[in-house]
């Protein structure tokens, strides 16, 4: 009895201490959407250092503002917790943030003066390099080398497609890289040819990317180190500036260790959980790394591998051949045999998995993947990933839930591919693609996040892309493609914030604001729950705050 009535004491004491200890930081008179299903709205709260402290009413986070605290009138503006991207290349973003960017250049015309500008600027026999074309744009057929050659015929040029899984070279490209007529497809990829000339197009599909790669600058190691954090600090900005305070993303050791360098600096703004290959599951092991290492601000996440390649590109690994190409079903990357056994290796290491999958076939083999490592090494809390998930055969869609597998999905990639997914699969297949409500249903917990760069690392496209399931250009359809799969602005933001928590076993310090939580925050201009669904895509960050520290704060506008 005596011990029950000293440890209540200790408690309210406790208590009267916390709330006598002023905040470094309190937001108030704001409309905060909580993303807590317990206490989903509140008016203000109070942060100490880098985690929330109370959250209630103007009133019951008052008392906590002292003489040196910092105080944020919101003025009844919205505030969410910070945009976890769950998938993204932060590096090659960054690094785009430079290079020639194409992406929704709607003509091939348009593309070949941008480029015209470019060459006019460069010596003879300099490579251009850019990214983020998509020729689905333009119409059905791919580019060729020779509309590369009409504008740059005297610099080698290549392009990577926005997905990633293909390369548009010119005839200068192709041969200092020495491929000709007679260059054969590596496995899991394609060099495409004519069929009655049998020269190559410049279309280079999946591993075939790997034959032609432009030669960079001639530059010492600490000259390449130094552009590199440099690149790491400008794609910072960029994010704090969208509201994004996590990112999952694939890295190299030689990165994460930039990433440390900058976080001991004070010039990390967001929150690094970095992935690496599933090849490098006992390599790194050895080195006494695994998933979930570090602290939070700088860990490693799951391992990745690939079954496939893209729907955009034509080589996702489906079960029936495509509707415009019925002579083929993709290229897989990896035996069913093969994909057991490498998850089963990283499983029993300890990692945490995350498979590339895009195609039907593909996502089907991932999660025969899982099941028998559960089967054999027994079940765990892996929360085992499939990046993308697009197309899913109906009878997978339970085995999500069933499996304990997080779908981590890009909401914009539905409302890209949209405009020529049936085309690709046809009408049938397409019902279950982006299958974000099925998989809801049936007890999966969704992650979202952008796929940084192939689509843009701003968050407003994935909310507006999963509210609506309509094209970010044209608005249409206006109902919504396949409007059953949309979600709720609640929904769209939770699986955006706390969904990407859960997937990378962070659900308890983030991904939602109460106490206890991370200060991870965004300040938004509108409101995302009042306002009409065409004004998402003009939704700006106000403010952005990492561990209760502000890293970026938008200019009023003059």
């Amino acid at each position: 009895m005596r011990r029950t009535v000293f440890a209540s004491m200790l408690l309210l004491m406790a208590a009267q201490l916390q709330a006598q200890t002023p905040a470094t930081l309190v937001i108030t008179n704001a409309k905060i959407a909580t993303m807590d299903p317990q206490n989903p709205r509140a008016e203000a709260m109070a942060v100490n250092g880098e985690t929330i402290t109370a959250i209630g009413t103007v009133a019951e986070v008052a008392k906590y503002i002292g003489s040196s605290t910092r105080v944020i009138d919101a003025n009844g503006r919205l505030v969410v917790p910070g945009f976890n991207d769950s998938h993204a290349h932060f590096g090659g973003g960054a690094a785009g943030l430079s290079r020639l960017n194409l992406y929704g250049v709607s003509s091939l015309e348009e593309v070949q003066r941008m480029f015209a500008e470019r060459v006019a600027k460069a010596a003879p026999g300099e490579w251009i390099t850019g990214s983020r074309y998509d020729h689905t744009l333009w119409g059905e057929r791919w580019p060729t080398k020779e509309d590369l050659d009409k504008v740059a015929p005297n610099n080698p040029v290549v392009l990577t497609r926005a997905s990633g899984h293909s390369s548009w070279a010119n005839s200068m490209a192709l041969r200092l890289s020495g491929v000709t007529k007679d260059t054969k497809s590596p496995p899991a990829g394609e060099v495409q040819k004519d069929p009655r000339t049998g020269e190559p197009t410049g279309i280079l599909l999946e591993t075939a990317q790997s034959l032609v790669r432009p030669r960079a600058p001639q530059q010492t190691p600490e000259q390449a180190r130094e552009r590199q954090k440099q690149t790491l600090l400008e794609g910072l900005q960029f994010a704090a500036e969208l509201g994004v305070t996590s990112v999952q993303t694939g890295t190299s050791l030689p990165e994460m260790e930039l990433i440390r360098e900058l976080q001991k600096e004070g010039k990390l703004t967001l929150r690094w959980t970095g992935w690496f290959g599933l090849a490098q599951a006992e390599q790194l092991a050895k080195q006494g790394i695994v998933s979930g290492q570090g602290d939070d601000w700088v860990r490693v996440g799951f391992l990745k591998g690939f079954v496939d390649g893209t729907l955009g590109d034509g080589t996702a690994a489906m079960f029936e051949p495509f509707t415009d190409r019925p002579d083929f079903d993709g290229l897989p990357r990896m035996t069913q045999a093969q994909l057991d056994s490498a998850v089963l290796v990283a499983d029993k290491l300890g990692f945490q998995v995350g498979i590339h999958a895009i195609g039907d076939r593909g996502v089907h083999m991932v999660l025969n993947a899982y099941e028998k490592a559960a089967q054999v090494n027994g079940t765990r809390n892996r929360r085992h990933r499939i990046e993308h998930a697009q197309l899913i055969k109906p009878a997978d869609i339970p085995r999500f839930g069933q499996l304990g597998v997080v779908p981590s999905m890009q909401q914009t990639h539905a409302t890209t591919d949209m405009r020529f997914a049936e085309t690709r699969v046809g009408f049938d297949r397409s019902k279950t693609a982006y299958a974000w409500r099925s998989l809801l249903d049936t007890g999966a917990t969704l992650a979202f996040g952008t796929d940084w760069s192939v689509e843009p690392l701003d968050p407003m496209r994935g909310v507006f892309s999963s509210t609506t399931r309509t094209n970010i250009q044209r608005m249409e359809p206006k109902e919504g493609w396949f409007p059953e799969q949309k979600l709720t602005m609640w929904e769209s933001l939770y699986y955006y914030t706390y969904g990407s928590a859960y997937a990378e076993h962070m659900e308890q310090k983030k991904g939602r604001l109460a106490p206890g939580y991370f200060a991870d925050l965004v300040v938004l201009n509108q409101d995302l729950f009042t306002i009409p669904v065409e004004q998402i895509l003009q939704t700006r960050v106000d403010l952005t705050v990492v561990g209760g520290r502000v890293v970026y704060e938008r200019k009023p506008s003059t």
